[in-house]
């Protein structure tokens, strides 16, 4: 699909990992890589979202363009949405900031999955050991033959690691953060459960590749 635009949600409070997205990896900021990485899609304008003065200026320094959303949104999903919805792209894609080995071709695969019978398209990739598929920290996605995306799970369901990257039909997207949290999402952490539990379909493109 054409006319994508990429949305990069910057957020420095991090709980996990507080100023992840401004930490250094090889001389540069995990979000300029991303920036970076995006960019090198070629999809179409790219975004950043960010939550803060920090992250504005450290976006700002290395080219990239910026829309302030509050700090308070609840998911980056909701961020992605506020610096989209005064837009035209019919194709919405949300790269997380903290994910800087993403290949570019990875996000081009996410975006070539959708399609008007899909509200929502990712990326998988295989998982290459016993220990990886045991780490509650990776997210697996249980795939049907044709790619639809059945369930994802911190448990060793599948042989799958799901990446998270998500390419949203526009109305898809201003239907997924008018939802209410869902019970799977709830016991998971895994907002990808809300859209499936409310019926929505979500679909993988295959990467062979480590990202």
């Amino acid at each position: 699909m054409s006319a994508c635009l990429t949305v990069i949600p910057a957020r420095l409070a991090s709980t996990r990992f507080p100023l992840k997205v401004l930490a250094l990896l090889d001389g540069m900021t995990m979000l300029e890589w991303c920036w970076r990485a995006a960019v090198r899609a070629g999809l179409g304008p790219v975004l950043i979202a960010a939550d803060s003065r920090e992250v504005a200026d450290a976006a700002r320094r290395f080219g990239g363009t910026v829309i302030m959303t509050p700090p308070s949104c609840p998911s980056g999903s909701d961020r992605v949405w506020l610096a989209a919805k005064n837009r035209r792209e019919p194709v919405v894609l949300n790269y997380q900031g903290d994910m800087p080995l993403l290949r570019p071709e990875t996000l081009k695969a996410a975006v070539n999955a959708l399609n008007k019978t899909v509200d929502i398209a990712t990326a998988v990739i295989p998982i290459p050991s016993l220990r990886r598929r045991q780490d509650p920290n990776v997210v697996k996605a249980v795939l049907a033959k044709d790619g639809r995306c059945l369930y994802f799970s911190r448990t060793p369901v599948s042989s799958w690691e799901h990446l998270g990257v998500y390419a949203y039909r526009r109305d898809s997207l201003r239907r997924f953060v008018s939802l209410p949290l869902s019970p799977l999402e709830k016991a998971e952490r895994l907002e990808q459960l809300r859209a499936l539990e409310a019926g929505m379909t979500i679909r993988a493109a295959i990467v062979r590749e480590r990202p």
